[in-house]
């Protein structure tokens, strides 16, 4: 008989964006054993919010609160609210990102018992960093998630030395059903989303040189902000999508079975689901040479080099994408790489496992 598990996860987001910590919350919450209970905490921020609004369902509170209101402040009433529901909950765990949310686990961690998870799932740019190391934010985690090897220079960089474990993202496999168009036309998918460090800014002059040489459709996922519209005049007269947030799976499923290729050109990452998705629908891909993306896509990917300051060439970006395009050999190799590496190391039954088995270990 397992003992029964109980499990709070909480992170913050920019509510005009999609967040894969969003998706990582959701895998790991459906596939948990029944002897495993999960309660989530979202902070909900954006620009546009006047004022704080909690809703509260069995396994989830979300607050949406202005972008500019104090943590500490909104950390203190969240902990007056959920006291109640979690004083006598079992065999607590609380995880939270570690860039925003660690101080709601430390507060209940001093109050109530438990054991406390950080998981380091979007990464800053080490460009961003400040030259003399902050103190280690993760001082109070009995254990700590990374979601990729190249987490590690995180840890080093904050001189960390709380025990860690790599723990890779995964989703489902799919099963693929829709038949590619025969139309002539070639499909490129970014469903990184318009959040600026995601980059589909910085490709668009490339997009435009394919363009004028090829019949392709570029089909882009996810949400955006005020901000990005003065974008999408720019953008009017190019064979570009906007689909948005998109929650239907079946929606998400078409786009990626219609796909050719899938475009990337991050900033920053950790451990993208939109990558992992690529590589589990046998899509060659194109990506900028961050690190994370690097580690994941190994020859799955042409790399195209960024600059130090996210500057990516109009000119080797738009020349991956006609190789890309012109190269039915190249497509197949890098799929064929691509499908491998996912069924070895980012299925969501590996993620599964190896997290209940972190909770099992951390709980003793």
């Amino acid at each position: 008989m397992k003992k029964h598990i109980s499990v709070i996860e909480i992170d913050a987001r920019d509510a005009r964006y999609q967040s894969g910590i969003a998706t990582y919350f959701d895998v790991l919450r459906d596939g948990m054993p029944d002897y495993i209970n999960t309660y989530h905490i979202v902070f909900y921020r954006s620009p546009e919010f006047k004022d704080i609004r909690m809703v509260d369902t069995d396994d989830e509170l979300q607050i949406f609160h202005p972008a500019s209101y104090p943590f500490q402040a909104l950390f203190e009433g969240v902990f007056a609210y959920i006291f109640p529901k979690i004083r006598n909950m079992p065999n607590l765990i609380v995880k939270s990102d570690c860039l925003s949310c660690e101080g709601l686990a430390y507060m209940i961690k001093g109050r109530v018992y438990c054991k406390t998870i950080g998981v380091l799932h979007c990464q800053p740019a080490m460009a961003a960093m400040p030259q003399a190391a902050p103190g280690d934010p993760y001082f109070n985690m009995d254990h700590i998630i990374l979601v990729g090897d190249n987490g590690r220079k995180y840890m080093d960089y904050w001189k960390c030395a709380r025990p860690f474990s790599v723990i890779y993202n995964g989703v489902e496999k799919p099963k693929i059903e829709t038949k590619k168009p025969s139309d002539g036309v070639f499909r490129f998918i970014f469903a990184n989303g318009w959040s600026p460090h995601k980059g589909f800014a910085k490709i668009i002059p490339a997009i435009r040189q394919v363009a004028k040489k090829h019949k392709i459709d570029v089909t882009v996922l996810g949400g955006y902000s005020r901000d990005d519209e003065a974008l999408f005049d720019e953008i009017a007269d190019l064979p570009i999508r906007r689909l948005g947030l998109v929650s239907d799976s079946a929606v998400i499923r078409e786009c990626y079975e219609r796909a050719d290729c899938a475009l990337f050109a991050s900033r920053t990452e950790a451990c993208s689901f939109a990558g992992i998705e690529a590589m589990a629908y046998n899509l060659p891909i194109i990506s900028t040479d961050e690190s994370a993306m690097v580690e994941m896509f190994g020859p799955a990917a042409i790399f195209v080099e960024m600059g130090a300051e996210h500057e990516i060439s109009p000119t080797r970006y738009a020349a991956a994408m006609n190789r890309v395009i012109e190269s039915r050999a190249l497509r197949t190799k890098m799929a064929v790489a691509g499908y491998s590496r996912f069924i070895k190391k980012y299925t969501r039954k590996k993620m599964l496992g190896d997290t209940i088995a972190l909770y099992e270990r951390v709980l003793g």
